[in-house]
């Protein structure tokens, strides 16, 4: 394994760490979505990597986004507003062992038809919010127009949504 994969690994290890040991004390953005136990905001039209869009959701306090049902995953297309956005999954550390940057174990799929590519350097997930589809792309798709941030069980779990105040 190269030198720069190792790097990368201890430093998502250690954001990973940093962002358990401070989770209890995070609050989501004001302007943030409330959708059954969980805020979400939307940063649209950004042109972000992925790594630039998870370091702007840790920067924040949040994480970027992971789907765990199908009613997750509509709610967020409507609020992707038809536009490709990063979701928090990668396989960049084993191809083709998908995961979830936060630890969580990657359960709900709902990939497009011939996905994931398994094409290489396509390491990172993403939602095409007009299909509701997910796709692995590289890191530096021009074609990704955006990221969603998520704080976990900062909302009630009523399964609407709803503006945070």
């Amino acid at each position: 394994m190269k030198t720069s994969s190792w790097i990368t690994i201890i430093l998502s290890s250690l954001i990973l760490l940093a962002s358990i040991l401070f989770a209890d004390k995070v609050e989501p953005a004001k302007d943030a979505v409330s959708f059954n136990g969980n805020h979400y905001k939307a940063f649209l039209d950004t042109n972000s990597t992925w790594w630039e869009a998870k370091f702007a959701c840790d920067d924040i306090g949040g994480e970027l986004v992971v789907i765990s049902s199908a009613e997750e995953n509509a709610f967020l297309c409507k609020l992707a507003k038809e536009n490709l956005i990063w979701l928090g999954g990668t396989d960049e550390f084993e191809e083709g062992i998908w995961t979830w940057d936060n630890g969580e174990d990657f359960k709900f799929k709902n990939w497009a038809e011939n996905q994931p590519s398994g094409a290489s350097g396509h390491n990172f997930l993403i939602l095409d919010s007009k299909t509701g589809k997910w796709a692995d792309t590289t890191d530096f798709s021009g074609k990704v127009k955006g990221y969603i941030c998520e704080w976990k069980g900062t909302a009630p779990k009523s399964g609407k949504s709803k503006s945070s105040k």
